[in-house]
């Protein structure tokens, strides 16, 4: 590595994070002491102060958006003004630790086939999410091939706590901006195997996460379009137009046969309620397909 090299930038996107974004940029404080390291955080047009938190904070650099640009663009505009070999994307409502971040680049320093390394996650209550899953959407109980090397070789991993290699970045190019939430990290890790790189989760390293703080400022109902669109629009990009119709017909049929089953519970019910919006989302997006105009990248 060269000298005075920036070795890891850190791209935190913030959305009304709260205090969770202060806890979140003091993890990497800490757990980045003697490295060579630039911390960025991407507001996108927060309300509650989240911009101020990041600004407060003594090397970290803030890109204030003046709307809410999504995830994937966020991200982006933060890759371009960054130089470390390795990215790490992380949650504003997820903390690491200092092994844990060593052990993410000792992965990828370990193997230069590794393009992306993720890992696990704990939340306040002790429970464990793994980060990553052997199949893609739409290719269930297809299981990746095992590879020579650190990491356990995994379709994709969460962009909760993602570390990417500066020059798989450069080769596959960056985040899909047609993802506006969802999926831009499944789409990611794809792209990054179908280049021929290493797509891996490191066992024994695990991040404290407290799932979907910004998230749940929105409806169920705006959260599962949101996803269905960005499911909708992984199908049209990797797969042929006749395997998509027909995932997007299953997915369809999925969700209003759910909406079938809460709509006596729904007259009861908020909860129902909500999960029956939610539903009514996701098949409208279904039969809908990708949401014209995001196709950007």
């Amino acid at each position: 590595m060269e000298e005075g090299r920036v070795e890891l930038s850190v791209i935190v996107v913030a959305w009304n994070s709260g205090a969770a974004l202060g806890r979140c940029l003091a993890s990497v404080a800490g757990a980045s002491k003697g490295m060579r390291t630039e911390t960025v955080v991407v507001d996108n047009a927060s309300t509650d102060g989240s911009a101020g938190t990041a600004a407060g904070r003594d090397g970290v650099r803030l890109i204030r958006n003046s709307e809410n640009v999504g995830f994937a663009t966020a991200v982006n505009q933060a890759l371009s003004e960054t130089e470390g070999e390795v990215v790490l994307l992380l949650n504003p409502d997820a903390q690491i630790g200092r092994e844990s971040l060593r052990g993410l680049m000792a992965a990828v320093g370990a193997d230069g086939r590794i393009g992306i390394a993720g890992c696990s996650s704990v939340d306040s209550h002790d429970r464990h999410a793994p980060g990553y899953e052997m199949s893609f959407p739409g290719q269930r109980g297809t299981s990746v091939a095992q590879a020579e090397g650190p990491g356990r070789d995994v379709a994709w991993v969460s962009g909760a706590c993602l570390a990417a290699r500066r020059g798989m970045v450069k080769e596959i190019g960056p985040l899909d901006e047609g993802f506006f939430m969802y999926y831009e990290d499944v789409d990611w890790c794809y792209r990054a195997r179908e280049a021929g790189w290493r797509v891996v989760t490191v066992p024994g390293v695990e991040i404290r996460h407290d799932l979907g703080e910004s998230a749940a400022q929105v409806s169920a109902a705006e959260r599962a379009r949101w996803a269905a669109e960005s499911r909708v629009r992984f199908y049209e990009k990797h797969y042929s137009p006749g395997r998509a119709r027909w995932l997007r017909a299953k997915m369809a049929a999925s969700a209003l046969l759910g909406g079938v089953w809460r709509l006596v519970p729904a007259v009861f019910s908020p909860a129902a309620r909500d999960g029956l919006r939610a539903g009514w989302a996701r098949a409208r997006a279904a039969v809908g397909g990708a949401r014209a105009g995001r196709d950007r990248t």
